[in-house]
């Protein structure tokens, strides 16, 4: 591990350095708390142990600072101190500390803290990847593919590296979805980053890619997998960073559009922005409050991308409607006559698995979000909310 060590005495930052090294870890020094702080932003260690009491910026204010300030990996900070002070020690373990460890040093203590502090960051690295893992895949989740578009965007506008995003449809069930998981994952690039993007969507980032020879790596790609799960149908849609807005969210909007695009024309690779009018968002709005559905339908009957295909005012009329329009998205409300919106959704979700569910509500309780989630819904507005709200949740879900 890289384990910073922070102490106005030189002769105790070289007593720990030595015991630390000798257990077969790296040593950073830092002479004071700013300095310390300064070495950590730069390093990131696993683990600092600090004086309590170094000058500038004592050790509860430098573990103050590291979990404020804390993204991704954990630090493992303890605090060294020869004052038996069980008071200071309880001020820093609630400024973030993790254990205290008294003067003079003892190796066979810290030996025994670090193998904690080394479990410890073990566990936190392990449930970092796990909340950015897909666990029927073993890829990437959207969450994970979302913070490395994030990345790249500013690569690109920083350094103009060119990037290919290509997104892979599967029209198959869920052992589908994993075969297809397990031979993209195999056959793409060592370089190349894989993912799932959505329920029936995998993804592959392409670096140093035009779109031409990314769509005939996406072409190969999908051939393979389909050689190799008979029946199965795989799309894919490409898009190219720099040919519009380098942003992560209107990367997966250009990919998902020419995705809808090949899917539309029954399979292949198809790149680039979709023609105009193609990849419309079909849209069903149930609500037994005559006014809500005239709002947001107005609403959503303003944006050219969006295409209302029914309306319903109970829960029995947006099943049966869902079921003959198969919209993208459906709009419902949370209490309706006829069962309500959580038994409606999970009816819909039963008969049209890939349809989006959006709940509408007057009451924005935790309880009534919680229901509807149970139930499939994977968007949440509240009546009254502005119109780029809504906007907003409705684009959000349709790309889940």
């Amino acid at each position: 591990m890289k384990i910073l060590i922070v102490d106005d005495e030189p002769g105790t930052r070289l007593t720990v350095a030595v015991a630390v090294e000798r257990l077969g870890h790296d040593a950073l020094h830092a002479a004071d708390g700013r300095k310390g702080w300064q070495r950590f932003e730069q390093e990131r260690p696993e683990v600092v142990i600090t004086d309590w009491a170094t000058p500038g910026v004592d050790g509860t204010e430098l573990a103050r600072r590291i979990r404020s300030g804390a993204e991704g990996s954990y630090t493992f900070v303890m605090i060294l101190t020869g004052k038996a002070d069980a008071g200071a020690a309880r001020d820093a373990m609630r400024a973030g500390a993790d254990d205290v460890l008294a003067k003079p040093l003892d190796p066979a203590e810290l030996e025994r803290k670090l193998i904690a502090a080394e479990r410890v960051t073990a566990m936190h690295r392990r449930m970092l990847e796990d909340a950015r893992r897909d666990p029927a895949t073993g890829a990437g989740n959207r969450l994970r593919l979302v913070e490395d578009l994030a990345a790249v965007c500013a690569r690109v506008d920083r350094y103009g590296h060119a990037y290919c995003l290509a997104l892979f449809g599967v029209d198959g069930d869920a052992e589908a979805l994993r075969a297809a998981g397990r031979v993209l994952g195999k056959a793409i690039r060592s370089g190349d980053a894989f993912y799932r993007s959505g329920p029936r969507e995998l993804a592959a980032l392409l670096p140093e890619q035009a779109l031409d020879t990314a769509t005939l790596a996406a072409e190969r790609l999908r051939r393979t997998a389909e050689d190799a799960i008979p029946g199965v149908t795989i799309s894919a849609g490409l898009v190219m960073t720099g040919a519009g807005e380098n942003t992560a969210e209107a990367l997966l909007a250009g990919a998902e559009a020419a995705l809808a695009r090949a899917r539309e024309e029954g399979g292949g690779a198809t790149a680039g922005p979709a023609d105009e009018g193609a990849g419309r968002l079909r849209l069903l709005l149930a609500d037994d409050d005559p006014v809500t559905r005239l709002m947001v339908g107005a609403i959503v009957k303003r944006e050219s991308g969006f295409e209302l295909v029914g309306e319903a005012e109970d829960a029995g009329s947006a099943v049966e409607l869902a079921i003959r329009r198969r919209p993208d998205v459906v709009l419902l409300d949370v209490n309706m006559p006829g069962g309500g919106g959580p038994r409606a959704a999970v009816q819909i979700r039963e008969a049209l698995p890939d349809v989006r569910i959006v709940a509408i509500s007057a009451d924005d309780s935790q309880m009534n979000q919680y229901d509807m989630m149970r139930a499939g819904a994977v968007g949440f507005i509240a009546k009254g909310a502005s119109d780029d709200e809504i906007l907003r949740v409705i684009r959000s879900s349709a790309r889940w």
